[in-house]
């Protein structure tokens, strides 16, 4: 049996979830840094599979960072391994650098690319946490795939080694189910917070820790690679985000009694729940637009937004990615183009006539009904060849940024994630993200000319667009997709909450580890049919198999914005925060007067739901 060889990029990273500062206004610090949470499951992995398949595994460790922390990471991976009883071999690289936080994702890339090009052999198998330098956007992984000229996949949970190591079997969770997927080697894989079904690396023993110290590492400089790392963004500023939520608490009296005066704050005073509120409506209609083909369609100087859509309509997500669009339109008097990728457009056509834009453009085939980004980016990238955009969007999902992270590579063009806002600086791109778990918002700006500028757009940021009416639509005749040596083996479709799509519910009831079993959703989704809502949950409650995966909020989950949030036994980890923090008005229900989803609710109700759930539906009913 042949040596599989694999590499995991372990990336010293701020804790977010600890203390944290802005170093001359724009570096974000703290006093600890740990090994990056989606790194960590990826060598767990690694260290199984060595362990799995004894002596037929070597494993190649890279970081980068300081001296210091270098040492510290690497040493407790180390350790983790115990080289020693490794039935296989390890080599650990550490690339030291005094001045990390002064490099984009771009130019990390292109360090990391020079200390593989530096390797024995390259890896075929590479785990890159999608939180290493660029807090969960995932440029890294994509980028320096690009340049080792490898497919690359966001979103694995489960990985399996397939017979004589030429391929893996991969499970990826998406917003409509799971997909499970055969990949050929060499393969990119961008991991996250959970990876065959555990959420963190094993613990060190003293063992280890004795190995770790005597393990020789291979110390590196940026000289020794050489790789020019060059930044083609910049950070301007960053700050704390501000909260500005009520915070009114109700802890005295009997549930009923709590009950009724939440009802009175929700309904008389902060006006949250109104009489006849509904989640929204669809309001396309039933028409089909006409499409005329094209061999190629000129982008020169336009504007274009990649459409988000579920294969049977354009999700709300592009209605609101659409609003930042236009105001750029509107400034540089510069058309807009929506550009669809889809297995078959006609199933779109009802949602497609009331987009406002001034054309669509529409790709064809079987390809984009599990799309990647190297599917849809290599595609858009034979579509630009005679005549690019300006300008190219998406919405800031894990689609938009793995098609917007790969054109950004191969164009060698500027790429800012997750923008809450968008205005132009001198010609270029600049807007503000948040990110660290969203404690902080940077404002970002574009550093590269002479080729199309790109960013994705946080949806929930912004208030859907108008509607409107197209005035071309344009049928590409040929459409050419990279082969990204992957085959689909199954798709296990989610469930959505209520029939409503979780996005785009203007009420949704979320429920937490709190709410104790699986059949107690019974009482959220009551509770979410009467205020014509959706329910959703926590990771834990994934997890635990009480919801499906794709109902789950959270950072690596849904982004949801609602009129109203009602989070019930949900402590508000800072991960499921990430997820539901543009809600327009927070409840929790919660008996831990401490648990941090206080902090960031405009009315808590300290109580056990039992005491509380019953007499809230019964309220609903009588009051709305």
């Amino acid at each position: 049996m042949s040596q599989l060889r694999i590499a995991c990029l372990l990336a010293p990273m701020v804790d977010t979830e600890g203390p944290m500062d802005v170093v001359d206004g724009k570096v974000l610090n703290g006093p600890k840094k740990i090994m990056g949470k989606y790194g960590e499951v990826g060598l767990e992995a690694a260290i199984t599979f060595a362990e799995e398949n004894k002596n037929c595994v070597h494993l190649d460790l890279l970081s980068i960072g300081t001296s210091k922390e270098l040492k510290a990471l690497q040493q407790n991976a180390i350790a983790m391994i115990q080289p020693a009883k490794l039935p296989g071999t390890l080599a650990v690289h550490a690339l030291e650098l005094d001045n990390l936080s002064s490099l984009d994702a771009f130019a990390v890339g292109d360090l990391l690319f020079g200390m593989i090009d530096r390797l024995e052999k390259r890896p075929d198998l590479l785990f890159i946490g999608k939180d290493s330098n660029d807090y969960c956007h995932g440029i890294v992984g994509t980028y320096l795939a690009a340049k080792l000229q490898i497919p690359y996949f966001t979103g694995a949970s489960v990985v399996a080694l397939d017979e004589g190591f030429q391929s893996v079997t991969t499970t990826f969770n998406e917003s409509e189910g799971k997909t499970v997927k055969k990949l050929t080697l060499p393969v990119a894989l961008g991991t996250t917070d959970s990876l065959n079904g555990k959420d963190s690396a094993r613990f060190t023993s003293l063992k280890g820790v004795m190995m770790a110290k005597k393990f020789k590492r291979n110390i590196l400089s940026p000289s020794d690679l050489g790789t020019e790392a060059t930044n083609r963004t910049e950070v301007l500023s960053a700050e704390e985000v501000k909260k500005d939520r009520k915070n009114q608490r109700i802890s005295d009296g009997e549930g009923a009694e709590k009950v009724s005066a939440a009802m009175n704050i929700l309904v008389n005073v902060d006006k949250a729940l109104e009489r006849g509120d509904s989640a929204g409506t669809d309001a396309s209609v039933d028409k089909q637009v006409d499409w005329s083909g094209a061999d190629s369609v000129d982008f020169s100087g336009s504007i274009v937004l990649l459409a988000d859509h579920d294969g049977h309509k354009v999700r709300l997500s592009t209605s609101q990615a659409l609003t930042p669009v236009k105001k750029l339109s509107a400034e540089t008097g510069k058309k807009v183009t929506l550009v669809v990728c889809a297995e078959n457009l006609a199933s779109l056509g009802a949602s497609l006539s009331a987009v406002d834009v001034d054309r669509v453009v529409g790709l064809e085939s079987s390809a984009f009904k599990h799309a990647t980004g190297m599917a849809v980016g290599s595609a858009l990238l034979k579509l630009f060849d005679q005549s690019k955009p300006d300008f190219f969007f998406t919405v800031a999902n894990d689609l938009g940024h793995d098609t917007a992270a790969f054109l950004a590579s191969r164009l060698g063009s500027s790429f800012l994630p997750g923008l809450s806002s968008v205005e132009l600086d001198e010609g270029k791109i600049k807007g503000v993200r948040i990110v660290a778990n969203a404690r902080y918002t940077t404002t970002e700006k574009a550093l590269v000319d002479g080729t199309t500028q790109v960013a994705s757009f946080r949806p929930t940021a912004f208030d859907p667009a108008a509607e409107g009416q197209a005035s071309e639509f344009i049928k590409v005749n040929s459409v050419e997709i990279a082969d990204t040596k992957s085959a689909l083996l199954e798709f296990l479709a989610g469930v959505e909450s209520s029939g409503i799509p979780l996005a785009e519910a203007k009420t949704i009831i979320s429920g937490g580890r709190g709410m104790k079993a699986k059949e107690n959703f019974a009482h959220l989704e009551e509770l979410a049919s009467l205020l014509g809502g959706a329910v959703g949950g926590s990771r834990a409650v994934t997890d635990l198999e009480w919801i499906p995966h794709n109902l789950q909020i959270g950072q690596t989950g849904e982004t949801v914005a609602p009129d109203i949030y009602i989070a019930i036994g949900i402590s508000g980890a800072i991960q499921h925060l990430t997820g539901m923090n543009d809600s327009k008005y927070i409840v929790a229900i919660n008996s831990d007067e401490e648990a941090p989803i206080h902090q960031h609710a405009d009315l808590s109700i300290i109580d056990k739901w039992e005491n509380v759930l019953p007499s809230f539906i019964e309220a609903v009913k009588e009051t709305l």
